[in-house]
């Protein structure tokens, strides 16, 4: 999984770097790394709920 998580974030910021070159780099990467944490709580939220249920 870990793999599979490095090559999707590498793919997301060749993205975001050739769909925001008219916007300040360090806030764009600002907004991705607050997207990613975000990201990463809810699905740890959603595996405890999943464990509890269980």
């Amino acid at each position: 999984m870990g793999l599979y998580k490095a090559v999707c974030y590498k793919v997301e910021d060749i993205f975001v770097k050739a769909l925001s070159t008219k916007q300040e780099p360090n806030v764009v990467r600002e907004k991705v790394s607050k997207y990613r944490t975000e990201k990463e709580v809810h699905r740890l939220r959603k595996k405890e709920q999943k464990a509890q249920n269980l």
